[in-house]
């Protein structure tokens, strides 16, 4: 009891010296670049644009990505289609394995196009006049992104012989995902564990450290990500809130 009492307070204290450095550096560079009047070393417009061309790189390489994959993913489907029963078990979990991969460089690709649209586009008003800069070349990467993902759903109902809608309902995801098999299922559950633990505990406490920072280094309150951080955590909390009521009924 006694070890387990000081590996709590030994976790609890590397967690609050690590925040405390974090912050500590932090505030040190802030106050730097305030007291000795200096400009920070990329002004808002350079980073802008750094974010645009990483994200542009992004997409590239996702889309490419995604698009190899799903023609393994074929290619894989067609000799599962003749193998033979001691073949077709590793073929199976080969086909979805990419598939997959494919799935997952489809979203990041969809992500990096939505941004580069969010980043790229300007509306300024004037007194004598608006401007409007919208930025087609990432729009139309944002299309062809939707259409990958479109089909790699639909190569999704191929391999495993489903129906579902190429616009899924939630209630429709959900069934398909009840579908799979106990293996599948148990991977799912626990990586979505996983990703509510980690969002819960680091990624959101984090997201709150840098705006914290960042609102030190504007002087202003970024009130946007500070309120989009807090639903997501106040949803976390909602949904463990139901869990537990429909658990210990």
């Amino acid at each position: 009891m006694v070890k387990k009492r000081k590996g709590t307070f030994k976790r609890a204290g590397k967690r609050l010296l690590i925040g405390a450095s974090i912050g500590g550096l932090g505030g040190a560079l802030i106050g730097y670049f305030h007291d000795s009047n200096q400009k920070l070393p990329l002004s808002q417009k350079e980073l802008t644009e750094i974010l645009l061309v990483s994200l542009r790189i992004l997409f590239v390489i996702a889309f490419v990505l995604s698009i190899f994959y799903i023609v393994q993913v074929l290619q894989a489907y067609k000799d599962y289609q003749k193998s033979t029963d001691d073949e077709s078990e590793e073929l199976y979990r080969t086909m979805n394995k990419r598939h997959s991969y494919a799935v997952i460089y489809a979203g990041v690709s969809g992500v990096s196009a939505a941004l580069s649209v969010i980043l790229a586009y300007k509306l300024i008003f004037a007194d004598s006049y608006a401007e409007l800069f919208f930025p087609i070349l990432d729009f139309l990467a944002a299309m062809a992104s939707g259409a990958l993902q479109t089909y790699v759903l639909k190569v999704y109902n191929r391999i495993r012989n489903l129906n579902m809608p190429l616009v899924p309902t939630l209630k429709e995801l959900k069934n398909n995902v009840m579908q799979m098999d106990e293996a599948e299922l148990e991977a799912n559950y626990k990586i979505s564990f996983e990703i509510v633990m980690n969002l819960s505990g680091i990624i959101l406490p984090g997201i709150y450290l840098a705006l914290f920072l960042l609102s030190l280094a504007l002087q202003k309150v970024e009130l946007t990500g500070l309120m989009v951080a807090a639903v997501i955590h106040l949803y976390i909390m909602g949904m463990q809130f139901k869990m537990t009521k429909a658990y210990y009924k």
